[in-house]
């Protein structure tokens, strides 16, 4: 079976800027939204960012949205660099950590889940609780695959790029038992 190709939907990433942050001098700068008595953070989305970048009081960002690590990273360095044009944080060098992939594919044909949760004993499926069933394979490293009867697939917590390939493999080898 040809492995299915995976589009990613989502990474989180994050950085840390070393020092606190000032939020709510962010209250009325472009780009910035912060509200004090709804956000526990101020996120920075323009037109510049892919995805939305999370800024809390620690100094820590986190970054959702973006479709690839490059442009989450360049999100992350971005608001760093905002920010201390702003005068709120020194300029600073960045490290960024990629810490979830989210990723989904289309198998192209329907699967039957019941079946495959009985062929499979390491695969969760309680249609009371959720419409798909749940696979935690040791070779996802903690990530999870969520594979649905539409044969849409899932895969979350996946935390290298690397693991794609795998999930891929995965994901083929699971509905080779339907």
């Amino acid at each position: 079976m040809l492995l299915p190709k995976l589009s990613i939907v989502n990474i989180v990433a994050t950085a840390e800027l070393g020092q606190p942050v000032d939020l709510a001098k962010l209250a009325h700068e472009s780009g910035f939204l912060y509200d004090k008595a709804v956000y526990n953070c101020a996120y920075l989305k323009d037109r510049h960012t892919h995805g939305k970048v999370s800024v809390f009081t620690t100094g820590k960002m986190i970054c959702v949205g973006a479709k690839r690590f490059e442009d989450a990273r360049n999100d992350l360095k971005y608001a760093a660099k905002k920010l201390a044009k702003l005068k709120l944080v020194p300029s600073t060098r960045i490290s960024v950590k990629l810490k979830n992939i989210v990723a989904t594919a289309d198998l192209g044909f329907s699967l039957d889940i019941e079946r495959l949760s009985r062929a499979l004993p390491d695969i969760i499926y309680e249609p009371e609780q959720f419409p798909g069933a749940i696979y935690h394979g040791k070779e996802l490293e903690g990530a999870s695959v969520l594979i649905f009867a539409s044969g849409k697939v899932v895969f979350a917590g996946l935390r290298r790029m690397e693991q794609l390939e795998t999930a891929g493999r995965v994901a083929a080898d699971l509905v080779r038992h339907v």
